[in-house]
């Protein structure tokens, strides 16, 4: 009879530790590779223009990338970053879902509705995403001119995303995705000295009523209204000056980087 043994939670403990730092250790050995390779080809025309002079930002793509069974290069196609925050174009979203033994199909596609759908490893259950004129209205999308000047892509990109997300959230996890506009309430700021010298009588009417007056920009609807990477970059570094770090910025960022795998996705 086989006697048993006493658990021991300080050797439980150890050996969960001895995991961890040889989990360390090996991304420690990719990150050195990673960006090796990160700062040469940054400074080739071989680059995409996202990662052209940021060796880092390409070097943390390719990290993500080698997890998900990217090489390097596939790697650098299949991500961006933007303000720290990590995105994946639909397209790779979808090449990850198939990777890990999901099916996945078009269901139809038109300029008014793009549907797509798909089942998980040893699951028969069909899962169905849509994105029609709409959703595409009810969400906001629609102030995007490209879902008016490549309406079928926008749409199919959507419905990949979501379906990858849906389909293999485990892969994906951490990543930006889609998600509904509801999750992503107004972020909104105005800038207000703090350095000046409290006013007086007739000067702190005056200061008051042009503090009234000062316009309060709404970043998400501006986010959302730019139809180029760099636009959208050059938008993000001028917000950037009006958010102390923290939540809203972080949900702007997060909004920042679902915008811009939609432009992505309808240039490709």
């Amino acid at each position: 009879m086989t006697e048993i043994q006493p658990y021991n939670q300080a050797q439980q403990g150890s050996t969960l530790m001895q995991k961890g730092v040889e989990k360390l250790r090996q991304h420690a050995e990719l990150k050195a590779m990673a960006f090796d390779y990160a700062e040469f080809i940054t400074k080739t025309g071989a680059c995409p223009a996202i990662f052209k002079g940021k060796p880092a930002d390409a070097a943390a793509a390719i990290i993500r990338g080698t997890a998900l069974g990217f090489d390097p290069d596939g790697a650098l196609e299949a991500f961006f970053v933007i303000q720290g925050k990590t995105g994946m174009y639909a397209r790779a979203m979808i090449a990850v879902a198939e990777n890990v033994g999901c099916r996945v199909w078009e269901v139809e596609a038109s300029d008014e509705s793009v549907t797509w759908a798909g089942t998980r490893p040893g699951d028969n259950k069909v899962e169905t995403v849509t994105w029609d004129t709409k959703r595409v209205q009810l969400a906001g999308y629609d102030k995007n001119t490209k879902y008016k000047t490549n309406p079928l892509e926008m749409r199919r990109a959507k419905c990949q995303t979501e379906l990858a997300r849906i389909l293999a959230p485990g892969a994906l996890m951490g990543l930006v995705s889609e998600a509904e506009p509801d999750a992503h309430p107004t972020v909104q700021a105005t800038a207000v000295r703090q350095d000046r010298p409290r006013e007086r009588g007739a000067d702190a009417v005056r200061a008051a009523l042009a503090k009234k007056q000062e316009p309060v920009r709404d970043w998400v609807s501006e986010v959302k209204a730019t139809t180029t990477g760099l636009e959208l970059n050059e938008l993000m570094n001028e917000a950037q000056n009006h958010f102390q770090e923290g939540a809203e910025w972080d949900e702007l960022c997060t909004i920042a980087n679902d915008h811009f795998n939609e432009v992505q996705g309808g240039a490709a």
